[in-house]
This record gives C-alpha cells, sequence and structure tokens, in this order.
C-alpha cells in the first residue's frame, strides 16, 4: 500500500464525523459491526491481498470505539454536573471575549463547592461585568452550570465539546466573585498576551471597520467584527475566511520563509525559523483544529525542506487530521477542520493538474503570461475548494450560496495580501508604535479591507445570493451531481465529458431553483425563526416578506432567512417590544432592505438607532394601542399593543396565527383566542383559554427547562436551537409544517 496514513487518517477523521452524526450509543453498535468486517476481511484472500480493507474496517472500529469511550468517561460524567448551582475555582486558560453585552471567560476548573476535581475540565462562564483578569488568572465564584444548546449530532453541543467545553455556567455576581494573579506563566500564557498585543495594535492604526475584518482575517477574532459583515461573508459563502484555516497558515508560513530568503537566511536555517513562527501563530490563533491541521502540514512541509525531502502533500494531510483526532475525539464536530480538510484535500488532488491545463490552453500571450497563470491558479483553487465543501456546507449549514464562485475569485486575492500587509503592520506597530515604517503596510492593508466589505456588501445584495438546501432539491441536485461525476470518472471518456457533467450539473441547479419557486408560487410560507427566547416570524409569498418581531441577540438569523428566500425588500417590518435589542436588530433590517413600511407602537419612535434608519422606510406607520394592516391579497395582521409588548393576530389562507410576546391573555379580542397557531416565548398566564392546532414555543432548552411546565394537548413545537419551524399554508386552509 503506497500510502497507509492516508487511508488511516481519513477512515478515522470521516468515521469521527459519522460518530458526531449518530452519537455515543450507535457509534459502540458500529464498532462491533466495523469489528465483524475487520475479521471477514482478513478471512477472506481477495479482501486481504492489498491489505486495505482490513486496515480501514480496524480503523473504523478504532474510531466508533475511542469515541463511545470518550463520551461515556469524560463527557457524560461531567455533563451530569448540568442544572446545579455550585461555587467553582478555576483558572482562566483563554483571553476574554465580549458579546450580546456580557462578558465570557473560559476557565479549567480546579474544584467545586471545595472539592478538589480528579480530571480538571473547562466551562465558558458568561458575567454581566467585565472580571479584572488575565490569562492563568485565578477565578473563584457561584455558578449555574447548564449544557450549551442541542443534542448529539452537528450542534453547539458538540462544537464546543470539539474546543474541550462540555458545559456553560453563568455567574452569581452578587455573591461576590474571588480573582487573584497568576501563579504559573506557561509558554501559552505569553501567546496569549502577543495575541492581545497584536489585536490592539491593528485596533490603533486602521479605522474600526477595517480593524474589525483585519482581525477576524487574520487571528480569527470577530468580536469587533460588525453582525453586518458576518452575515454577509457567510451569505455569499466566504465564511471560511474568518476562520483560521490552511489559507492563513500557508500565507504566515510563506510570508516569514520569503523575508527570511530575502535577508539571505540560509534556506535551512530559514526553514528552522519558519517553523518556530508556524507554531507562534499556531498559539497566537488558539490551536484551533482548522489551524492546528494546516499547522502540522506546514511543519510537515518545512521539516521536508531541512532534511533535504520533499513531503507527500496526502501523507501530510493525513497524518494532520490522524493526530488532531487522536487528541480529542470530538474534534470533527468542528466544522471549520472539515471544511478545512475537504478544501486542502480537493487542491492537493486536482487543483495543480487543473491550474497546469488551464495554462496549456490559455497562456499564449507572454506578455500577460504571469497575469493568465494567476488567473488560472486562482480559478482552479476556487472551483475545487468550493466543489469539496459543498456537501458539508450543506449538510452543517442547509444552505447554499450561488454567489460563493464569484465572490472566492474577488475576495481571495485581496485577503491574501491584506494578511500579509497587515501582518507587517501590526508587527511594526508593536515594535513601534505608531512608526512612519507601519503606516505604508497599514494603508494598503485598510484599501484591501474596505475592497472587501465593500464587495461582501453588494454581492449579499443580489437575489438568492443564498438559498436553503432544506427544501430537498439543493440535496437531490448534490446526490444527481455526484452521481454524474462518478459515472464519468468510471467511463474515463475525454475531458468533453467532465465539462458536459458541470454544464449538467449548472442546468439541474437552475431547474431545481426555479421548479422551487414555481412550486411555492401562491404559497404562504409562516417561519418561526430559532433566534433564542424571544420571537422573529417572517411572512413570505410570491417573493415578497415581511416581518413581526425582530427578537434576538442579534438580525443575523433574521437577515439570513430572508436572503435565503431571494428577498431584497421587504413590504412590512414590526417590531413587538421595545427592548434595546429588537430596536437595534430592526434598525439594522431597515437599514439593509428598505421596507415599505414600518408599523410601530409609537414609544418606540424615542429609540436613537431607529430615528436613524426610519428615512429608509418608504412609510413609518405608528399606533397607539391597536392597528391593521392589509397584506398582498389574502392577509390581514391586527395588532394590540398592552404596555409592554404588541400582540399580532395573522390571518392568512383561512389560517389565524397568534404571536404573542406578552405572558397574559385576558386583555386580547375573543375572537383572537381561537387561533389556529399560537407562537410566544413564555408560558401564557390563562392558558387554557387558547385551543390551537399547533403550539410553537420560540425558546431555548434552557429557558423551557426553567419553566418547568408543559403544554398538554397543544401539539407544542419548540424551536429551542434545533432550527427554524415553517407553516406552508394554502388558500384551501391545507398547512404543512416543516423544521429548517
Amino acid at each position: 500500500m503506497k500510502r497507509p496514513l492516508v487511508l488511516v487518517g481519513f477512515c478515522y477523521l470521516l468515521t469521527l464525523a459519522a460518530a458526531v452524526y449518530f452519537g455515543a450509543n450507535i457509534s459502540i453498535l458500529l464498532a462491533c459491526v466495523a469489528i465483524l468486517g475487520f475479521i471477514v476481511a482478513m478471512f477472506e484472500p481477495k479482501l486481504r491481498a492489498t491489505g486495505i480493507f482490513p486496515i480501514a474496517f480496524l480503523t473504523i472500529s478504532v474510531a466508533f470505539g475511542s469515541f463511545y469511550g470518550f463520551h461515556k468517561t469524560v463527557m457524560e460524567p461531567v455533563q451530569a454536573l448540568a442544572g446545579k448551582d455550585v461555587v467553582v475555582e478555576g483558572t482562566v486558560c483563554e483571553l476574554p471575549a465580549k458579546a450580546y453585552g456580557r462578558f465570557y471567560y473560559v476557565t479549567e476548573v480546579n474544584s467545586i463547592s471545595g472539592k478538589k476535581v480528579e480530571h480538571p475540565f473547562k466551562i465558558r462562564f458568561s458575567a454581566h461585568n467585565a472580571l479584572n483578569v488575565e490569562p492563568y488568572s485565578n477565578v473563584e465564584g457561584k455558578v449555574h452550570l447548564f449544557l450549551p444548546n442541542g443534542g448529539e449530532g452537528y450542534s453547539s453541543r458538540s462544537y464546543y465539546a470539539s474546543k474541550g467545553i462540555p458545559l456553560f455556567a453563568f455567574l452569581y455576581e452578587y455573591e461576590g466573585v474571588k480573582v487573584s494573579p497568576p501563579t504559573r506563566k506557561p509558554p501559552y500564557y505569553y501567546a496569549l498576551r502577543l495575541r492581545s498585543a497584536l489585536l490592539k495594535s491593528v485596533r490603533s492604526i486602521l479605522p474600526p471597520d477595517e480593524a474589525g475584518l483585519i482581525n477576524g482575517v487574520l487571528f480569527g477574532d470577530t468580536a469587533g467584527l460588525p453582525q453586518q459583515v458576518t452575515d454577509d461573508f457567510r451569505t455569499i459563502g466566504i465564511s471560511h475566511i474568518l476562520s483560521v484555516s490552511g489559507l492563513h497558515m500557508t500565507t504566515m508560513a510563506q510570508l516569514i520563509l520569503m523575508l527570511l530568503l530575502f535577508l539571505k537566511v540560509p534556506k535551512r536555517v530559514a526553514s528552522v525559523i519558519a517553523c518556530a513562527g508556524v507554531v507562534c501563530f499556531m498559539a497566537v490563533t488558539c490551536f484551533v483544529p482548522s489551524v492546528t491541521r494546516s499547522g502540522i502540514m506546514c511543519l510537515l512541509y518545512l521539516g521536508g525542506m531541512v532534511v533535504s525531502r520533499r513531503p507527500d502533500s496526502l501523507n501530510s494531510l493525513g497524518i494532520a487530521v490522524l493526530l488532531i483526532s487522536l487528541g480529542n475525539p470530538y474534534a470533527a464536530a468542528d466544522v471549520g477542520l472539515l471544511l478545512s480538510f475537504a478544501a486542502t484535500l480537493g487542491l492537493v488532488l486536482y487543483s495543480g493538474k487543473t491550474a497546469a491545463f488551464l495554462n496549456v490552453k490559455l497562456d499564449r500571450i507572454p506578455k500577460i503570461s504571469p497575469l493568465v497563470r494567476g488567473v488560472n491558479g486562482i480559478l482552479a483553487t476556487t472551483v475545487w475548494a468550493v466543489l469539496f465543501t459543498l456537501p458539508i456546507i450543506i449538510f452543517a449549514f442547509g444552505r447554499v450560496s450561488l454567489a460563493a464562485p464569484a465572490a472566492n475569485l474577488l475576495e481571495l486575492v485581496p485577503s491574501t495580501l491584506m494578511m500579509n500587509f497587515s501582518a507587517i503592520a501590526a508587527v511594526m506597530n508593536l515594535l513601534s508604535p505608531k512608526s512612519f515604517l507601519a503606516m505604508p503596510f497599514a494603508l494598503a492593508a485598510g484599501l484591501l479591507a474596505k475592497f472587501m466589505l465593500s464587495c461582501a456588501y453588494w454581492l449579499a445584495q443580489l437575489p438568492f445570493a443564498s438559498v436553503s438546501a432544506s427544501g430537498g432539491f439543493i440535496l437531490l441536485w448534490l446526490a444527481g451531481t455526484i452521481l454524474l461525476l462518478a459515472s464519468a470518472m468510471l467511463m474515463k471518456q475525454s475531458r468533453r465529458l467532465y465539462r458536459n457533467v458541470a454544464l449538467l450539473s449548472a442546468i439541474l441547479l437552475f431547474t431545481g431553483v426555479l421548479s422551487h419557486q414555481v412550486f411555492l408560487r401562491d404559497v404562504t410560507r409562516l417561519a418561526v425563526l430559532d433566534v433564542g427566547s424571544t420571537e422573529s416570524v417572517v411572512l413570505t409569498r410570491n417573493g415578497r416578506a415581511a416581518v413581526f418581531g425582530c427578537g434576538g441577540f442579534s438580525s443575523g438569523p433574521i437577515k439570513s432567512y430572508l436572503q435565503s428566500e431571494g428577498v431584497t425588500r421587504l413590504d412590512c417590518l414590526q417590531p413587538l417590544t421595545l427592548s434595546d435589542e429588537e430596536s437595534k436588530n430592526a434598525a439594522e433590517l431597515i437599514r439593509a432592505f428598505f421596507p415599505r413600511r414600518v408599523l410601530i407602537q409609537s414609544d418606540g419612535l424615542i429609540d436613537g438607532f431607529l430615528q436613524k434608519e426610519l428615512p429608509n422606510a418608504a412609510e413609518v406607520s405608528t399606533f397607539h394601542l391597536t392597528a391593521r394592516l392589509h397584506l398582498w391579497d389574502n392577509t390581514e395582521v391586527d395588532a394590540q399593543w398592552s404596555g409592554k409588548a404588541c400582540t399580532a393576530r395573522i390571518s392568512t389562507g383561512g389560517v389565524s396565527v397568534l404571536i404573542c410576546p406578552g405572558d397574559n391573555l385576558s386583555e386580547l379580542p375573543p375572537q383572537w383566542l381561537d387561533a389556529d397557531v399560537v407562537v410566544t416565548n413564555s408560558m401564557l398566564l390563562q392558558m387554557e383559554l387558547l385551543n390551537p392546532v399547533c403550539c410553537v414555543l420560540s425558546m431555548d432548552q434552557e429557558d423551557l427547562s426553567k419553566a418547568g411546565k408543559s403544554l398538554n394537548g397543544k401539539n407544542t413545537v419548540i424551536t429551542g436551537g434545533a432550527g427554524n419551524i415553517v407553516f406552508e399554508i394554502q388558500e384551501n386552509r391545507t398547512v404543512k409544517l416543516r423544521r429548517e
């Protein structure tokens, strides 16, 4: 066997990905099945001859078994603490982060309620006020422990398990918090201090938006990045640029090596120094799995230069993913690692061949040869990275960015140049603050960042820049494309056959998008978005949309849903409360979608965010207690203000939907209580007055468990971090319910 490490590494990672999806209990059964496969392969001469099947089955069995053992011995005992109030003492092991008005601290727990922990574990606790801590400070305080959202499978819980964080917590600050300075300062302490200094260095020499993007791209720190930018990058399929991975690691390694060789440092010595630089960059970016994968590959490549040997890229990839997977069986729950692995695999297998083919066909004019070859390289990289990561994106995010190919072509080179210029500027400014030497590099990086921000914004505004894959046709298109490609590979015909496959795939995608829109013609879709313990309902019909409620930590989920439905302008927007969060989200939606009408309770006009953005709406309608509006040709909306929140009743296609942000039903008109569907974020008082066909609880799992009540006989469904709830309402009162 030519590459055994490729077989073992790839099988191990992909098996762990399946184990994350199926869960621990099914994994142990699959481990037993794989052992039987190994035994059969060992006794069957034809299967044993190459060694591929016995090694593959054994690897699969070990991977499933290790996942089961890790979950049962490491994860479950810690997760059993969820729901308890305890006093923890631990060591802050990452830089503090701020998001949604709270401060977050990753802490390694050393003792619980005075009892030393036999096997220390990490928690991420939040606090309203910032604590005076630094990396490796000791913290002691009372917390409430709880599990991240989701269960088995690719959820928030599994994602944080990949980072070694099985539990969340919130701090009881009124109980008092004891903070003491670090008693030890390992090498990682200095890496974190360097990361903090570099982040501040970038922010000190560039405007906030450009600095936020550069820190996100260069260090993976998106805390200072506006939510709008994050949403735009996700919509057009380039959010991988904000996740530090192979592109970033390769760029940094090449930059270090190039600078050393420029300074006439011998090649072997330069390679050793570059290895040290790679390790430092891995530490500064917090050893996230995607960085660790690319870092190991870079170290193998540079190590080959030291001993005058050229490492095999596929073997290097296999070794990297195997080492990561052995260290943490939940590593495969990090979608960033899977995307990084898939993209690298596509580049290693096909990118170089495709670029060479394009060079033969197109590189015929010597004067523009470097330009043509550069464009061909970008084309080859973009195509194969997009194709190989597409299945993971569909299954992980449930959506496909049709703008991704164009976005990658436009953003890839600027992002690489921006990383180089900004890294030099950040280091120079750190060594000599506000030195004129750093300014040219900072200026170049800032201009490139501004171009990337503008490009992402305009591409995200295109209709169907991103489409939902939950409708089913995207999965059929993906399966059809894979089948066509497999058939072409088996037939081993000319390259023209592959071009025909690409053309047929594009036709299938276009036909699917078009037929999906035809199928939804004259169908009203009412989506209860998964935005936490608050409401946001989006009504769409024939490409038009209205939003009722803008709750949630950010407007991102609402924007993403609207963009996936091809909506570029809203017909109506109505906030349901006067909370600061909802007002901010409403203002961002007004700025992004220019609604034809904004319906708002009169007291909401005092909010500064809304005042600034309301001129972008064609019409602003205010009301004091009640309001009514007509949408399209089949929908009416009634609103009633209760003093704290606005209850809305939507009638469409003969079906009535009641949206209740409040908790009291006594003040509502009697006919409203006969609603077919009720959407609420709380356990309503006088719930017995309602008898809906379906009740949607728009709340996360933690708040649902705190409520401690059930809605027997109410046909209850819960968003709870599991996805949006969508009703498809036809004119004959036929309703289809689905989760996206």
